[in-house]
């Protein structure tokens, strides 16, 4: 069942609507974010106080709305209204309507309306609507439990938030200031979209600073927010809600940075002179089980090198609870200490592992996204699900015992989700695939498996299904927006754009390809055909677990690919630089998974590393040397860094606003 918690930015922005024009109709929409079976409403836009009928200024309104939420990352997943009556709730038949529209493209989407007779008690004033299965009508939400209370599928996330906005409207007025789509079109000047605004005594005020602010930063800034850019945004502040979002970004010294500064009752964390503050990592390809052996075995081909290596793997600690935790909390202490703050996880074939490893990520405070392999065929008569049916069984347990571990945990603090994994094609039937993808579907879970890897395995495909493992997935319903495939190495353009066309990621993994694979993945080719590419560690088909190492080799491969095509003559280059790697391993990577972290802009999540250089001007940190004095964070040195840099330079992570109880190792710099 899917539940809705409701920002303290959301609701005052509905109530200030409704306050500002309390004998007229007024609509709008909800912006947020679905994390597993929680849809996070964050904030709203205003559209009208003049309406009857789904007008073509509702419809401008409805589609500008759009556009801005998918700037900040979000989506549309309701709609709001107040009636001219106080005493009516129904949803209107325009409002159905509109409700109907957003539900199209967001399945989960709610609408409220505003009980009148509640806004000026100190209790919620929301009366929420859903859509009658198989039907376009949409009804008042009966429940055992009345909406916003204990045992709701409808939470406030703070639960004063009534209390607080009668205060505002009462105290302070706020609700006149406030502006939707309608007032915009009479004054272009109001920002109806975020309603920010000055009052009559100059102070800045932004509805979305109503919420609590619980950090804030001051120094450089360090992100790439698109495939061959990178910003280098010296002496910014940031700042950060009790939630863990980022909700201001701006130069230090800005007047709306002095005077957020003013208000905010907390300590600023400055970045030293010599580091900046940068996304955190995103693996899209580790096998967690395989960490066991990370850094042997690497002499075989690949068949061979599963049989004798990651099945005995995957079933020992199968066979052994104990084992699989100390395995998976180091493995999750590693990657905070590595600053990747997101992970693709292959798990095994057992749930109560799965869940052990689900379990550690959590605790540490790794986002991840664990998946419990599927596998109905195996080479090894010990390690294989009896049966399509069983493995359909236990991949919906484990995504239920999944969301279940995590269910006690606010909305926003719930970092692990479950994801379908079928193992690749030659362990997996028809029939398990074909459940699988149905099985996606109808939880709305990712999917993550490997495909056209290496040679030998894409011929064994061709020879037992007579077609590419491209559309074996394709066939049924595995290659969607929701799907990470790892290698990609045999796919040829035709391919590449049809990844491109469902939306399906690629899991880069360059050094594990170089010792599975016999070709490179055409990296080059797929970006500039629009694919969404990450890099993955796939640990331990590679051997390092460090996303820097990945990085460093994406742009090395990249590199002979370009020689190879000089020395043919071809005109179009091959090769990417570290930039365009640095982009991969943070913003690309979190584009793949459906996270909007990865960047540091307003309604994104805080995941964060600090790095540092240098001490001094000159006194490099762990393998950097400077030999002339040093001032602030050039490309330069970010260069240097990128390409020798290593864990003695990350001084803190920070993930969804946390910060984690980092093993550096500056002590020995």
């Amino acid at each position: 069942m899917v539940s809705y918690s409701l920002s303290e930015n959301a609701y005052l922005k509905i109530f200030f609507h409704a306050a500002k024009h309390p004998h007229l109709p007024v609509n709008g929409v909800l912006l947020g974010r679905q994390a597993s079976d929680v849809v996070v409403i964050e904030d709203v836009i205003p559209l009208l106080h003049h309406w009857t009928s789904l007008s073509p200024m509702m419809e401008i309104g409805l589609d500008l709305a759009k556009g801005h939420a998918e700037a900040r990352e979000m989506t549309l997943v309701g709609y709001y209204q107040a009636s001219e009556r106080l005493d009516d709730t129904a949803l209107a038949p325009v409002g159905e309507r509109v409700a109907q529209k957003i539900r199209d493209q967001f399945n989960d989407a709610v609408a409220f309306v505003i009980d009148g007779d509640k806004l000026g008690t100190g209790d919620p004033a929301l009366l929420p609507y859903l859509p009658q299965p198989s039907t376009s009508f949409w009804r008042p939400c009966i429940a055992q439990s009345p909406a916003f209370t204990t045992g709701s599928n409808f939470l406030l996330a703070k639960a004063d938030s009534p209390s607080r906005a009668i205060a505002l409207v009462r105290d302070h007025n706020l609700h006149e200031k406030f502006g939707d789509f309608d007032d915009h079109l009479e004054d272009v000047t109001i920002d109806w979209l975020r309603n920010i605004h000055r009052d009559s005594h100059e102070h800045h005020h932004c509805l979305s600073t109503t919420m609590t602010i619980a950090s804030a930063f001051k120094g450089t800034l360090v992100h790439c927010p698109s495939l061959g850019q990178l910003q280098v945004l010296e002496d910014h502040i940031l700042l950060v809600d009790h939630q863990g979002f980022i909700t201001y970004v701006g130069p230090a010294d800005s007047e709306a940075s002095v005077e957020f500064l003013a208000k905010i009752d907390i300590s600023t964390t400055i970045i030293p002179s010599g580091g900046f503050l940068l996304p955190t990592f995103c693996d899209l390809h580790l096998h967690a089980p395989q960490f066991l052996f990370q850094g042997t075995g690497l002499h075989l081909p690949l068949m061979q090198w599963l049989n004798e290596y990651a099945f005995k793997s995957e079933e020992s600690l199968d066979s052994q609870p104990e084992l699989a935790k100390a395995v998976y909390i180091r493995l999750a202490e590693r990657l905070r200490d590595a600053g990747t703050g997101a992970v693709l996880l292959f798990g095994t074939i057992n749930n109560t592992a799965n869940l052990i490893l689900a379990e550690a990520m959590q605790t540490i405070g790794i986002r991840a996204l664990v998946g419990k392999l599927s596998m109905d065929i195996s080479s090894r008569p010990s390690y294989v699900e009896p049966s399509a049916l069983s493995s359909l069984h236990s991949a919906e347990e484990f995504i239920d015992g999944c969301r279940d571990l995590v269910s006690s945990y606010e909305p926003h603090r719930r970092l692990v989700e479950p994801v379908i994994t079928p193992r690749f094609v030659p362990t997996c039937s028809d029939e398990l695939l074909q459940g699988l993808g149905k099985l996606a579907r109808d939880k709305g879970v990712r999917i993550q498996s490997h495909l056209a890897e290496a040679h030998e395995e894409v011929q064994w495909v061709l020879s037992e299904r007579h077609k590419d493992d491209i559309d074996v997935f394709d066939n049924f319903d595995l290659l969607t927006e929701k799907t990470v495939q790892a290698h990609c190495t045999f796919l040829d353009t035709d391919m590449l754009s049809r990844m491109a066309g469902s939306c399906s990621a690629v899991a880069h993994c360059p050094l594990s390809n170089s010792y599975f694979s016999e070709k490179p993945f055409p990296l080059r080719e797929a970006l500039d055909l629009g694919v969404p590419v990450g890099l993955g560690t796939d640990i331990a088909g590679g051997y390092s677990i460090d996303i820097m190492n990945s990085m460093r080799q994406a742009v090395a491969v990249s590199r002979i690919r370009d020689g190879t095509r000089k020395l043919s003559g071809g005109e179009q280059s091959l090769a990417i630089d570290w930039k365009d790697a640095l982009y991969l391993a943070t913003r690309g990577g979190a584009t793949a998974l459906g996270l909007s972290c990865g960047v540091f802009q307003v309604g994104a999540p805080f995941d964060a590393q600090c790095i540092e250089l240098y001490k001094e001007s000159n006194k490099g940190v762990g393998a950097l040397d400077f030999f002339e004095p040093q001032s602030g964070i050039t490309l330069g040195i970010l260069e240097k860094w990128w390409c020798i840099g290593d864990e003695r330079n990350r001084r803190d992570v920070w993930i969804q606003g946390q910060k984690l109880d980092v093993n550096n190792a500056l002590e020995r710099a």
